[in-house]
């Protein structure tokens, strides 16, 4: 029992999680606002809560308005995968020995988020039915709007990075056969230790959501696992701008057809 708890303190969801509260805290932020928002605790007398949990579109609380939540949603949890990623991927070389690195780092990295999206669902669920008298159907069909246009925006993430993976194995792959050949046994006093920023993982979850055991990489040289990194730190900076392009032409679009709306002379006679 013992062993057990051991391995899951040290587990790579677990040592993340410790990881944020110990580092970088200002980031936390925004998840405390997130949190107080969605439960009334933050802003509440200008209505933010109803913004996320009742969201309008074209005068209606309806599926694309909860859609839009959704993406919006979908892309401030990959920005914050994206920005701890490349904080943080320092501290846990061992992602290199895996596939798709950056999919590994999500699964584990996911506590924060899917604690958000419970506490999101049930707040909703609250709020529509009891205080905006929503029927349950119309509610379900709402949280299939906000849930379809999370999980569009995170395929359309992963699509990307999937290509972005298949572009630095291909270029680094020669490197590594070439290190792998010219590399010198070493012994284990040779080996160099471990820095300062590395955390201890002994597991982490797959794509399965199988945990496995984190492989050591302390034969690799410092500068090859750096430049790996690199690229996916350059690939991620690029889905960042994507998203923010993306959050822009949506407000925009949304204004835009909003605008329509309000100009629709059966709308302005009841504003009468």
């Amino acid at each position: 029992m013992l062993k057990f708890f051991t391995n899951l303190y040290y587990s790579f969801p677990v040592q993340l999680l410790i990881l944020h509260f110990r580092k970088f805290q200002v980031l936390l932020i925004f998840w405390v606002i997130l949190f107080a928002t969605i439960t009334g605790n933050f802003m509440k007398t200008f209505g933010a809560d109803a913004l996320f949990l009742a969201p309008e579109y074209l005068g209606n609380v309806n599926g694309a308005a909860a859609a839009i939540v959704g993406i919006t949603t979908g892309i401030f949890v990959m920005s914050w995968n994206i920005t701890t990623f490349i904080l943080h991927s320092k501290r846990c070389r061992f992602l290199i020995t895996t596939a798709k690195p950056f999919l590994k780092y999500c699964i584990n990295n996911s506590i924060i988020p899917l604690l958000f999206l419970i506490i999101y669902f049930v707040s909703a669920l609250s709020f529509d039915v009891k205080k905006e008298l929503i029927p349950t159907a119309q509610f379900i069909f709402i949280a299939a709007g906000f849930f379809a246009g999370f999980m569009i925006l995170l395929a359309f993430s992963f699509a990307y990075f999937f290509g972005a993976d298949k572009r630095i194995v291909k270029t680094v792959k020669p490197m590594a056969k070439e290190l792998y050949k010219n590399r010198k046994v070493s012994h284990p006093k040779e080996r160099p230790q471990l820095s300062n920023y590395r955390i201890r993982v002994g597991y982490y979850l797959d794509a399965k959501l199988k945990f496995r055991k984190a492989r050591d990489v302390t034969h690799y040289g410092e500068e090859f696992l750096d430049m790996i990194f690199k690229r996916h730190h350059f690939s991620a900076m690029i889905s960042v701008l994507i998203g923010f392009v993306a959050m822009i032409l949506i407000g925009f679009s949304w204004i835009i057809k909003y605008s329509r709306f309000l100009q629709q002379p059966a709308y302005c006679c009841c504003l009468h």
